[in-house]
């Protein structure tokens, strides 16, 4: 009998730095060292904790699962003497357009109110309106229960596969600055030294969050002296969040007007300035490909849970409707919804957009719009836009931002139409929606930083895209909201991430002529003369720290999951408020 003399316990702290100390022991058992060899007769003990986790780490296939709370603020009143649209709406002037229409029989009385929540919803349950969505009909759409989930929205898995420069636009609302850069050029800025911290400051304030901290270094796009680097003395003005935007340097006497106020620029971040280049930042979009097809998503309703807003509705009686019809019109709702996939996703030999492994996942929403409210293109249309944080914010004059009229905010995505008899003399009318992406598309993404040192990524803006109204079936400039030619409308969040696996919360550095098996994704450092990078964590570790993911794994396949909250948002308008109608007395229409 004897005891296996190979074994070797390795303390859990020198596995991961940050990993929490644990006790170790090993139950020693009595085995036998000699035994009759049986021809043909081999067998092996299996811990079935072991296959478990080898098969864990093994499997690159995943399902992610999202519970999605949809949080939606219907806004807009409109007005439209398109039959369809007309007989539903939330009314506003129902009395009023009920005189007109019943008074002289008038087919193009305009019917004002909102669109009905059914027209946002991430799935729709209006399934048989006469004259809507009533199937094979004369109706406005020949409505599919099974696609009630793809007529509004639709719903992709995606990641981001690599970084693209792209033409970007901010406005200074404080002084009225429009900037216009690329984002390779890093973020912009404006010297404002009326906010400064003194007379020994220089102070900066940039439109987005520069991510820098005092004792680190700028490397500005102007320089003094054949100087471009300056170390970051200060952040902030003293107001709420601004360390986030502004920033100061010391001021040890600079001349000239290279730092006078109102001096624009960009600026990009360096941690060290012995090795400039190596610890220099990189300011990229970073550009996403669709892994799935619509018809793989599968939205579902999370049972009975509502979130915490309320039902927004009203009683429409039949006398105040154009078609003679009582119901309960729905203006705003509070469903939760679960979505999944119906085929796994293998990311097998498939490298993010800084080449190492994929990490993450991105549930990406897509507006369609099939029922024609909103995208039309050309002319005072505006089809699907794209913009960042910093292009959402009204202008002091309550309009929206001019980068909504830019050609280059467009977000690439083609937009398809179809024609419907319009009212009696009236020609035909056009009604237009987004074409659904297909796996393999590619879609931009959030406004990111990169820094070769700390070896991680930071989104310095998410991207947005917003949709306007179709003026040609539904005008809310006739209501006196928008303007013409630059509307508001609607925008939202594209992507949404999920983690998949986590990089350590440190990074391990070794040479390569002494370290062996060092990753395929770490860099070299210059400085250091160095490789860097961090280590993946396996699945079911957490940290000290709290990084680290333990998803159910079943059947060869990861089951990540989230909760999410998708908000539709509007943009600087206001609702008008309503009053409750009283049914009407009777007159000479009854």
């Amino acid at each position: 009998m004897g005891v296996n003399d190979t074994t070797k316990i390795v303390l859990s702290t020198l596995k991961f730095k940050s990993a929490p100390q644990l006790g170790s022991q090993i139950t020693v058992p009595f085995n036998q060292n000699v035994k009759n060899i049986t021809e043909y007769d081999r067998s092996q003990n299996i811990d079935l904790i072991d296959v478990y986790n080898q098969e864990r780490e093994k499997s690159k296939k995943f399902r992610p699962l999202t519970k999605i709370t949809f949080l939606f603020k219907n806004t807009y009143v409109g007005e439209t003497n398109y039959r369809p649209f007309y007989e539903n709406l939330y009314y506003v002037n129902a009395i009023e357009s009920s005189r007109q229409f019943c008074a002289n029989g008038n087919p193009n009385v305009y019917w004002s109110g909102y669109p009905l929540y059914n027209e946002f919803d991430l799935s729709r349950t209006d399934n048989d309106v006469v004259g809507y969505t009533k199937p094979n009909t004369n109706g406005h759409i020949n409505f599919v229960s099974t696609s009630a989930s793809s007529y509004n929205w639709n719903f992709f898995l995606s990641y981001g596969y690599k970084n693209v420069d792209k033409l970007m636009s901010a406005i200074d609302t404080k002084k009225n600055i429009t900037f216009n850069w690329n984002a390779f050029q890093g973020i912009p800025f404006v010297i404002d030294n009326s906010i400064s911290n003194g007379q020994n400051y220089i102070t900066f304030r940039s439109v987005c969050k520069h991510g820098l901290s005092v004792g680190e270094f700028v490397e500005l796009s102007f320089n003094y002296n054949g100087q471009n680097l300056f170390q970051v003395s200060d952040l902030g003005d003293g107001t709420y969040n601004s360390e986030l935007y502004v920033f100061s340097i010391t001021n040890i006497g600079y001349t000239g007007n290279t730092f006078a106020t109102g001096k624009q620029g960009t600026l990009k971040r360096v941690l060290n300035d012995n090795n400039p280049i190596s610890t220099r930042s990189e300011y990229y979009v970073r550009r996403h490909k669709i892994l799935t097809n619509q018809s793989e998503s599968i939205l579902t309703n999370a049972g009975f849970e509502l979130n915490s807003f309320k039902l927004t509705k009203q009683y429409e009686p039949s006398a105040l409707t154009p078609n003679n019809i009582s119901r309960v019109s729905v203006k705003e709702g509070s469903q939760t919804y679960n979505l999944s996939f119906a085929n796994d996703v293998d990311l097998q030999n498939l490298i993010d957009n800084q080449k190492r492994p994929i990490s993450e996942l991105f549930f990406t929403f897509q507006w369609v719009g099939i029922f024609g409210w909103t995208s039309k293109p050309g002319g005072n249309g505006f089809p699907l836009r794209q913009g960042f944080d910093f292009n959402l914010p009204t202008l002091s004059t309550g309009k929206p931002n001019s980068w909504w009229v830019n050609p280059f905010s467009t977000a690439g995505i083609s937009t398809l139409s179809y024609s419907k008899p319009g009212p009696p003399a009236k020609p035909p009318i056009n009604f237009y929606y987004n074409k659904p992406l297909v796996k393999g598309d590619e879609i931009d993404g959030d406004f990111c930083e990169w820094n070769d040192s700390e070896y991680q990524e930071r989104v310095i803006s998410n991207i947005y895209h917003k949709f306007t109204f179709n003026d040609n079936v539904f005008d809310i400039n006739i209501i006196g909201q928008s303007d013409a030619t630059n509307p508001f409308g609607y925008y939202y969040q594209v992507h949404h991430p999920i983690t998949l696996k986590s990089f350590s919360s440190y990074i391990e550095e070794g040479d390569a002529a002494s370290v062996t098996n060092i990753p395929d994704w770490a860099v070299y450092d210059q400085l250091s003369q160095n490789f860097i990078w961090r280590d993946i964590y396996p699945y079911g570790f957490i940290d000290n720290d709290g990084v680290g993911v333990d998803y159910p794994f079943l059947n060869g396949v990861h089951y990540p999951f989230r909760n999410l909250i998708f908000r539709l948002i509007p943009e600087g308008s206001t609702s008008i408020p309503l009053n409750v109608v009283p049914l009407p007395t009777t007159d000479e229409c009854e």
